[in-house]
């Protein structure tokens, strides 16, 4: 009797695993049957926050539900993202951008997450440029000057960022530690902010996504000292790289998308073809072209692949900027 018992009960529970799988199936089929809220690290504005909307926008049409964008800053601009992963259900309904800062934070500062294991990477979607730019009206002329000053006045030098943490934090102390001067860092809770504090005087320089930068310099109102590209770029006639100045410098950030870790393989592959094919439509295309990025596509596999060596290889630059912090 009681064998039989028990091959009924085990009859029943596999009955119902396979019930429940089978909602899952569906569940991943029908996906996604609501929104989906997409946190972007940066404030609103700025070149992070201008990409991801156009690129939600565009994969909202593919994928038949809006994409909602929240702003969530802070941390290096991690603070979207790990908020997600500890958080948040894998069930593809919250997702965040992904920045360089994602996989150098936690070399800065004492983090609850990891930066691989605790995240499901979707897709490569593009990368950005960065560029060092003062005050139009500034008697620094050019990188020299910046340098000479600099070491006659040390820590006078401030310079502006879209906040601590960040990939132009990080180049910008890199860069004073190769011409062995100090600068003043001041972050802000975006490049809007940064760029504002620059033109009115209260910051001598930023460092921020050419993007960003470019209207400024187009209209007059800022001077590109240099950029930290691998060779120099049409849209900056006349700005040298740090690298042709003597500086092993030379940064380009891929960007993408990361959900929480554990997510389906099906609502993974939908959410990277509908980016995909997001990031490969002319108006992103032309987008791309307007903020002076660069056209980065990594599938899911690719992604995480590129972030597991990216990770180890992000320890140099913090360590060069001097902001590895202590065991």
């Amino acid at each position: 009797m009681n064998s039989l018992w028990a091959s009924v009960r085990h009859g029943m529970l596999a009955a119902a695993l396979v019930a429940a799988n089978g909602q899952i199936a569906i569940a991943q089929d029908a996906y996604p049957v609501r929104s989906i809220k997409l946190l972007v690290g940066f404030a609103a504005g700025g070149a992070t926050d201008v990409t991801f909307r156009k690129l939600g926008e565009l994969a909202s049409k593919q994928l038949g539900q809006p994409i909602i964008i929240e702003n969530k800053p802070g941390a290096g601009a991690t603070l979207a993202p790990s908020t997600m992963a500890k958080a948040e259900k894998p069930d593809g309904y919250t997702i965040a951008a992904a920045t360089a800062g994602l996989l150098r934070y936690p070399y800065m500062q004492k983090v609850d997450w990891d930066p691989i294991q605790d995240f499901t990477w979707i897709a490569g979607l593009g990368g950005y440029s960065f560029a060092l730019a003062v005050n139009a009206d500034s008697p620094l002329k050019n990188v020299t000057d910046l340098i000479a000053y600099a070491k006659d006045n040390p820590g006078k030098v401030t310079v502006a960022t879209a906040g601590a943490g960040t990939t132009m934090h990080l180049l910008a102390e890199a860069l004073a530690g190769m011409a062995g001067i100090e600068i003043t860092h001041v972050g802000y809770r975006g490049s809007s902010e940064a760029g504002t504090a620059v033109l009115g005087g209260h910051t001598m320089a930023t460092v921020d996504a050419v993007g960003t930068i470019l209207p400024y310099s187009e209209s007059g109102k800022m001077r590109v000292l240099l950029s930290f590209d691998a060779l120099p770029m049409d849209w900056l006639p006349g700005v040298p790289t740090a690298k042709s100045l003597g500086y092993d410098l030379v940064y380009p950030a891929p960007y993408g998308l990361v959900g929480p870790k554990g997510m389906p393989a099906p609502i993974v592959d939908k959410l990277y073809q509908a980016f995909k094919s997001a990031a490969e439509s002319d108006e992103y295309r032309k987008l791309l072209e307007t903020l002076k990025q660069t056209k980065w596509q990594r599938s899911p596999h690719e992604y995480e692949q590129w972030a597991r060596e990216f990770y180890v290889s992000e320890r140099s630059l913090v360590d060069r900027a001097k902001l590895l912090r202590q065991p």
